[in-house]
């Protein structure tokens, strides 16, 4: 294969469609159906715009000749090397700010899992350090080469010595794995400790932690970028490298969205996509309104009574003990509204008054 831009044309505009279409529907599920927007939902409701911006990247860079044989660019469009390098270096900044925004998503969504001191402490530790890696990747690229014009025009200065291929690329690669692996461990000690079936368990961990499909990615990267950083043949490498940030950048927001895919698909079985109605949706298997709650702790637990001060849920007995809906549900469902003289209200008072 000589030209490498159908299949990469291919693949980033299906991955992007499928990505932008995630982010209506979770904007829709949690801000109109349950009515419970958060800082989380705010940050990936922003992708509406940062997203398209970097799809417009890809694009620039395959429309310059990424994906096809530098030898082939260079003999019939060596023009196009100054504009490739002024959007790699346009890449290199707003990458880091689409990276950043979409792990921040995940982390900003953890605060709803647990109220325990330990647990806030580590994950607010995992955003100081994310906050602070990013600020330094940026000031490694702003100063990568003095002045920075010689990265886009190295033939006018020829004497300036820029970073190391090996520094420009793996120390930012590298802090963005470390935060991959804390997103992917992080909530797995709370889930852990959750008093529900296995298959229940499996199912909440399975969501929870769908943004450890960004370890794989980065797997993936570490392959192409090594490839980017020693292969001659610039432009082919590049078009490697258009795919696997589509797939990176696309898959991470896709997977931050897939519990509100679910709820969306539940409310609109229900046919309760209105305002205000995801609240009161019906447990698939009982029939009976989902189990709302005040705390990420009492959705997780399923129980019907409040948590404890501590973060811990507070079991009731089985008597006060409410239906519960799919824990990977519940996480989506913050907070609920409870009906007024409802069974479930009644039910909630009496576990309450137990505990």
């Amino acid at each position: 294969m000589d030209d490498m831009r159908p299949l990469s044309y291919g693949v980033i505009t299906a991955l992007f469609a499928i990505a932008m279409i995630t982010i209506p529907i979770r904007i829709w599920v949690r801000g109109v159906a349950l009515q419970a927007f958060s800082w989380d939902d705010w940050m990936m409701a922003s992708m509406l715009i940062f997203l398209p911006a970097q799809q417009a990247l890809l694009y620039f860079f395959l429309d310059k000749g990424a994906g096809v044989h530098f030898d082939v660019v260079m003999a019939t469009r060596p023009e196009v090397m100054t504009d490739l390098l002024k959007g790699l270096l346009a890449e290199e900044f707003y990458y880091v700010w689409m990276q950043f925004s979409i792990k921040l998503c995940f982390l900003l969504f953890f605060f709803r899992l647990s109220n325990h001191r330990s647990f806030r402490i580590a994950l607010w530790s995992v955003i100081i350090f994310h906050v602070a890696s990013t600020i330094a990747i940026w000031l490694l690229y702003a100063l990568q080469c003095q002045p920075l014009e010689a990265f886009y025009h190295p033939e006018l200065y020829p004497d300036v010595k820029c970073i190391s291929n090996d520094i420009a690329y793996f120390v930012p690669y590298s802090l963005n794995l470390f935060v991959d692996v804390c997103i992917l461990v992080l909530p797995l000690p709370t889930i852990i400790t959750l008093q529900m079936s296995t298959k229940r368990k499996l199912a909440v961990i399975a969501v929870i932690t769908a943004g450890g499909s960004a370890v794989l990615c980065g797997g993936l990267r570490a392959i192409i970028l090594f490839e980017f950083a020693e292969s001659p043949d610039f432009t082919w490498a590049l078009g490697k490298m258009v795919i696997i940030s589509a797939v990176e950048i696309d898959m991470g927001i896709i997977a931050a969205n897939m519990p509100a895919i679910k709820a969306f698909y539940r409310c609109w079985r229900q046919g309760k996509l209105g305002a205000g109605q995801g609240k009161y949706v019906e447990n698939s298997s009982s029939g009976q309104p989902s189990a709302g709650s005040r705390s990420a702790a009492l959705e997780l637990s399923s129980s019907g009574a409040p948590p404890s001060k501590t973060g811990a849920a507070v079991h009731v007995g089985p008597r006060e003990r409410l239906p519960s809906t799919e824990s990977e549900e519940e996480l989506w469902d913050l907070p609920r509204q409870k009906p007024k003289g409802s069974e479930y209200e009644r039910s909630w008072r009496s576990g309450e008054a137990s505990a």
